[in-house]
């Protein structure tokens, strides 16, 4: 799969990078669990017919049988139940607001291609030359926001409770 470590981050801007991860996820499909049911059946039914049955394996064998359903009940009661977690939280992430906010992202992001298309650059190209101007501005703000603190921290004089002196007429207008 190309989303996993070692992929080229460039690829990341194409939107063909994003389908094929989008499209492909390893769930089991009701035609792969009739496969395995088949496999399954045709193994125990093999091994079913090398052996002289007696009571005592049919005694094991019913017990095992029951077993195996009665765990097999609990593991899908089980299953259904993190099913109904799983859609809860994922109801609950993925509101209305959720997409509407990505389709807003999206419509941004097409603008910002479109916009670097004119330019003669990639989308890739204008993330990068944005990432360096935005960097640049932060940092800058960020040196001007500390040198006016230290001017302000030199403006602050540090009064005691002795020099300070306040009639009643003063608090009491």
């Amino acid at each position: 799969m190309s989303w996993q470590k070692g992929s080229n981050e460039e690829e990341k801007y194409d939107l063909s990078y994003w389908k094929e991860i989008v499209h492909d996820r390893d769930f089991v499909t009701a035609r792969m669990m009739i496969l395995y049911i088949f496999a399954i059946t045709l193994v125990t039914q093999t091994i079913g017919l090398l052996i002289q049955p007696n009571d005592f394996l049919i005694w094991n064998a019913l017990t095992f049988i029951v077993a195996t359903n009665l765990g097999a009940v609990l593991l899908a009661i089980k299953a259904q139940k993190s099913a109904e977690d799983i859609s809860e939280r994922y109801n609950r992430a993925f509101n209305e607001d959720f997409y509407h906010t990505l389709f807003i992202i999206s419509q941004i992001k097409r603008s910002f291609s479109e916009q670097a298309g004119l330019d003669g650059k990639t989308l890739d190209e204008e993330v990068n030359d944005l990432g360096e101007n935005l960097y640049g501005v932060v940092r800058g703000y960020l040196e001007t926001f500390n040198e006016h603190m230290k001017v302000q921290e030199g403006l602050v004089e540090e009064f005691e409770e002795s020099q300070v002196e306040y009639s009643e007429e003063e608090l009491f207008d």
